[in-house]
């Protein structure tokens, strides 16, 4: 999952063991230091100011909250241990990434461990903002309309005082024993339910630990927690009254919010403009073959295929695809210094330069596994083939001998091993991948689009540090989700021609399996070959 600081995104699966996007924590803009310049040039611009602080994700404009659930450190600046009650110590909050948020804690005492650190507890307005989303259409879970089984940490089976007492036993004493959260399958990591995730990158706002919020008339606990988040509402609708603000015990938590900067929200939608792609060459419209499938036609002919062969006979992959090794980090921490000015919503919609390098705050895994160079264009088709469903571009794939890529392969393929936001690097460049089309260019009626696909030859620098061509921009790109039922499994990756997700950790999953538009395009992967003679 990616945590980048300002941007909405990502991806649904379980983390491979946190981070996170930072998030650990998404970094704070410091003003730069103005280096030492000749007379003759300007002093550099200081680095733009942040509208809210590290570790913290801007809400519809107005307010900021914690990214993780919070974390408490002591007067001395040591952890405070987060399966202990925090009684008269005066810790003070954070939010980090791969940790264990602090338990045991009353909304009194949460309340004080914000203001200690500049901020306060959420209100309970703010907390659902931040899960449903403060404008229609809300989301019923953090990330989405529709229950996902094992997105958030919920419903664990075994009752830790269970497990301590072999039976339940419900008093004060017994519900704040240090050794319940310390058990396996309790209280998980800051991140670790990398699909339990807005798209601010708000994490674990279901499940997990209930939070403390503070509602008109009392303190109201949200969201549910690791045992236990449907009798009281659903996701974000998840609330008990039934606790003073003096009550804790081994499911109560918290997390912070704070006043966004306005003077940052402002300068975040006043970029300079981008540069508006360019059309396609002269001489190159495209066309797809009479009776076939394709921009045009959502029910033509889909071609019929076969596998390509290895050249040479023991080469790693075959000839139209490329071999991608090396080590993937489960989540990179990457700072947005500039934005592209239109909005979507009221809110920011596309980042147009990152800060470098990316930081990777997560796990590394070894990948290895060869990817097609190109968008799938089909022999005869001058351009990429689209108005492919998940399943169509699944069975295609197949008729090659090879399948639909996973999102974590098609990702590690665009952003190489430093984690690059685009995947010819950190400021974006419209016209080199072919995106971000002011509307103008986009339609000509209602539905009806122009066709701004390119040969996939023909922007030699939309290139990705692997040798894959064209992995944002020009079509989308359906992939695949591990270990996902059926109607849950296809997600789509790259972005199209419009201005929005063309970076290599930004995805949708809005459109159903079968959902087959003018851009849905696709290419595939499969295991790469030792070296294995000729034959």
């Amino acid at each position: 999952m990616l945590l980048w600081v300002v941007a909405p995104g990502c991806q649904k699966k379980r983390a491979e063991p946190p981070p996170p996007e930072p998030s650990a924590a998404a970094p704070v803009a410091s003003d730069a230091a103005v280096a030492a310049a000749p007379s003759a040039q300007p002093p550099a611009a200081p680095a733009p100011k942040l509208p809210c602080p590290e570790g913290m994700a801007l809400i519809a404009g107005r307010f900021c909250i914690d990214r993780w659930e919070a974390t408490t450190v002591e007067a001395d600046g040591q952890p405070h241990s987060p399966h202990h009650a925090v009684g008269p110590k005066k810790v003070k909050a954070e939010a980090r990434a791969g940790v264990l948020p602090q338990a045991y804690i009353s909304a009194e005492e949460g309340d004080a461990a914000c203001r200690r650190a500049g901020k306060h507890l959420c209100t309970t307005q703010e907390w659902q903002d931040a899960c449903m989303g403060a404008e229609q259409p809300y989301r019923v879970y953090p990330y989405g309309t529709q229950y996902e089984k094992g997105a958030c940490n919920v419903e664990r089976r075994l009752h830790p005082v269970v497990r301590v007492h072999g039976k339940y036993v419900h008093d004060s004493e017994v519900l704040n024993d240090p050794k319940l959260n310390q058990f396996d399958q309790t209280v998980a990591k800051t991140g670790e339910f990398s699909s339990c995730v807005t798209p601010e990158g708000v994490f674990d706002l279901q499940g997990n630990l209930l939070e403390w919020t503070q509602g008109d008339k009392k303190a109201l606990l949200m969201g549910g927690h690791y045992l236990e988040a449907k009798l009281h509402g659903k996701g974000c609708r998840y609330v008990t009254a039934g606790h003073g603000a003096e009550y804790h015990d081994f499911t109560t938590g918290f997390r912070c919010c704070t006043k966004a900067d306005k003077a940052a929200v402002q300068a975040m939608v006043a970029p300079p403009p981008p540069t508006p792609a360019e059309p396609a060459p002269a001489g190159s419209t495209p066309t797809d073959p009479p009776g076939m499938r394709g921009f045009a036609s959502n029910t033509g002919k889909l071609p019929k295929l076969s596998p390509p062969p290895y050249e040479p006979a023991d080469a790693a992959c075959p000839v139209d695809m490329v071999h991608v090794a090396g080590l993937r980090c489960a989540e990179p921490k990457q700072l947005c210094k500039r934005w592209l000015p239109r909005l979507s919503v009221g809110q920011k919609i596309a980042c147009a330069e990152f800060a470098e390098p990316s930081e990777c705050v997560g796990t590394r895994r070894q990948l290895s596994y060869c990817i097609d160079q190109y968008e799938f264009t089909p022999p005869g088709y001058s351009h990429p083939l689209t108005h492919v469903n998940f399943g169509e571009a699944g069975n295609l794939c197949a008729a090659m001998g090879k399948r639909l890529c996973f999102e974590d392969e098609w990702e590690f393929a665009c952003e190489g091993p430093e984690a690059l936001p685009y995947p010819y690097g950190f400021v974006r460049d419209g016209q080199r991948c072919n995106h971000d089309f002011p509307e103008e260019q986009l339609v000509t009626g209602p539905d009806q689009f122009i066709d701004r696909r390119v040969p996939r030859d023909a922007l030699p620098g939309c290139k990705s540090p692997f040798g894959v061509f064209n992995l944002v921009g020009n079509v989308d790109e359906w992939t695949a989700r591990y270990n996902q039922p059926k109607g849950r499994r296809a997600i789509l990756r790259g972005g199209w021609w419009l201005i929005g997700r063309n970076r290599c950790r930004a995805a949708t999953d809005n459109h159903g399996e079968q959902y087959a538009g003018v851009q849905t395009g696709f290419r595939c992967c499969k295991a790469s070959r030792g070296k294995l003679g000729a034959k």
